[in-house]
């Protein structure tokens, strides 16, 4: 064959992003991706929790059909789950104490069992990458700054304080140094000299005494003996000179690690961004929402609660006997588990199967009615919102119940439940702070009500400083310690205020672009993985999610090649 005829034209994937060489793949956006795109999307917020993984790797382990969970055999489901590398369990972070604790199925083959482990780890590279190889350059660009910074500042300050310490121990050897020094050297010297001299002179003469009678030289060592120093004024200011330098030692303490804060993590956009607007199949209206993962999310209506997946719209469960309110009925544990009220008014926990629950508080007190629970992430505590009316006096009271993960009573705010009060009057939506403030969404009141963790009221917001009246609906918090509510009075927004209620700016308006899926926003819900929140429609299945936190993005060798595309990412 003609070596001249053979084609030399080869086909290359160009990243998607810059056209640069691809060698690495994303499963989550599907994009080709070279060295430096691959750097920024693994840290970036909307595509950090995406799997990435070398086109080598893509070609040698390729993607899997997942079995539908509905299957009839559980060994195929479990194994075309821990197979398919876009299943959420690889998604998740895995410690190295979790995976010495997981142990595959049994009925598995030795390869699936060694492609299972393969996952696990890419998992554990997947967070070190995404997570603390970021926190870790945070940390690298606070020395660098320090470095940079802290010669000039040690120079300035640094100065003077030499030069006034200097000055101080140079007095103190001029006090020293001072008067008749020499005059004493010489008379010590004068005084060394005899006394050597008298040393020799006995040393000579026990020796000549040795040799002619048995002598034990006792004066001899008596005077080798004896301590010879200087006078104890000639010592004073010796003294003095040491205890002056030591006053000036400070003990400072060491090995204190460098810690990056959030302000040092994250950073407010100029401008929100809506990323998404998925439909929910089978509930009519998104009233709340509990967020577990990116892409999984437990939204309600007043007849259901759908487990949905957003990344395909496909529903995954749903719970029938729910509590019929459009209110904060449902919350999400630390370990991702649904919390809810059922029809019974009842705080159920599902368990890991999907199906079976557990009673966490079973409701024995008629006269008030649970219409609203949040767990806390930091303690796992229960917060559940209270109301009751009053149909001889038609007044409305509200309190907040706090208990811990197994249902037992800790606190009640207000402290006491006999006497007539005002701080709530029907609680709708609630949620905690990362400082423990208790906020409340009062519908009646139409203002956030918050309290200290304490139950000491601190603020009520009412509004913006338009002083336009509020209708509030769903609210959150977020990792900065804004306060995120809904008020859906026309024109209906999101609002964020800080932690001590004074508002700050609009997340959404009705000019916010793609707000048009979302009417009249009602459920909000934050993505501490992402960070963005999730808004949910009171007019309609459409919810949208809205990313307005951004990372600094401080790898040095990154952010010059994609500063135009960072900025289109908003």
């Amino acid at each position: 064959m003609d070596p001249t005829r053979i084609s030399t034209h080869v086909g290359v994937k160009h990243c998607s992003l810059c056209q640069g060489d691809t060698e690495y793949y994303c499963y989550g956006c599907r994009q080709d991706l070279c060295i430096q795109c691959k750097k920024l999307h693994v840290v970036d917020l909307s595509s950090k929790h995406h799997t990435v993984t070398s086109y080598a790797e893509k070609m040698k382990y390729p993607p899997k059909q997942v079995k539908s969970s509905q299957s009839q055999d559980p060994k195929q489901v479990i194994s075309a789950q821990y197979q398919d590398p876009e299943h959420e369990l690889c998604v998740m972070p895995f410690t190295e104490h979790r995976l010495h604790e997981f142990q595959p199925p049994v009925w598995l083959s030795p390869q699936e069992h060694s492609e299972i482990q393969r996952r696990l780890y890419s998992d554990m590279i997947y967070h070190l990458r995404g997570e603390t190889i970021y926190y870790r350059s945070v940390l690298l660009e606070g020395l660098r700054h320090d470095r940079e910074t802290g010669h000039n500042a040690v120079t300035i300050r640094g100065q003077s304080k030499a030069v006034k310490r200097g000055q101080g121990l140079k007095d103190l050897i001029d006090d020293v140094l001072a008067g008749d020094l020499e005059d004493r050297c010489i008379i010590q010297k004068t005084r060394m000299t005899r006394h050597m001299t008298k040393l020799l002179r006995y040393y000579h003469r026990y020796e000549q005494l040795s040799e002619t009678m048995e002598t034990r030289p006792i004066k001899f060592l008596r005077i080798m003996t004896k301590k010879h120093s200087l006078r104890k004024d000639d010592m004073k200011p010796i003294i003095k000179m040491l205890v002056n330098l030591m006053k000036e030692i400070r003990l400072v303490p060491s090995g204190i690690p460098r810690r990056a804060g959030v302000e040092d993590l994250l950073t407010l956009l100029s401008s929100p961004v809506l990323q998404k607007s998925p439909l929910v199949t089978g509930v009519k209206h998104c009233h709340h929402i509990s967020c577990v993962t990116p892409d999984l999310v437990w939204v309600s209506d007043v007849d259901n609660i759908i487990l949905t997946d957003t990344a395909t719209g496909k529903k995954l469960n749903i719970l029938e006997d729910s509590l019929e309110a459009d209110s904060g009925i449902h919350t999400v544990n630390c370990e991702g588990k649904l919390i809810y009220i059922n029809e019974e008014f009842n705080i159920i926990k599902l368990c890991n199967d999907m199906k079976t629950t557990t009673t966490l508080i079973k409701h024995t007190d008629t006269t008030w009615k649970p219409v609203c629970v949040y767990c806390s992430p930091s303690s796992g505590d229960l917060l559940v919102g209270m109301w009751r009316y009053d149909t001889h006096t038609f007044i409305s009271t509200g309190k907040v119940m706090r208990y811990d993960n197994t249902g037992k009573h800790k606190q009640t705010i207000p402290h006491n439940d006999n006497t007539p009060h005002t701080l709530y009057e029907r609680p709708w939506y609630l949620t905690e702070n990362n400082n423990g403030d208790v906020l409340v969404s009062d519908l009646n009141r139409c203002a956030v009500v918050v309290t200290s963790g304490e139950g000491v009221h601190r603020f009520s917001y009412t509004g913006p400083p338009s002083g336009s009246r509020l209708g509030l609906q769903g609210i959150c918090t977020d990792v900065m310690s804004h306060i995120l509510v809904c008020d859906c009075n026309y024109p209906p927004t999101v609002q964020m205020l800080d932690r001590d209620g004074q508002f700050l700016s609009y997340v959404l308006t009705r000019q916010t672009p793609g707000m048009d899926y979302i009417h009249v926003p009602q459920g909000l819900s934050y993505d501490v993985t992402t960070h963005a929140i999730w808004i949910g429609s009171n007019n309609n299945n459409t919810m949208s999610v809205c990313r307005y936190i951004k990372r600094h993005l401080q790898l040095t060798d990154v952010k010059e090649h994609h500063s135009d595309f960072d900025e289109e990412q908003g």
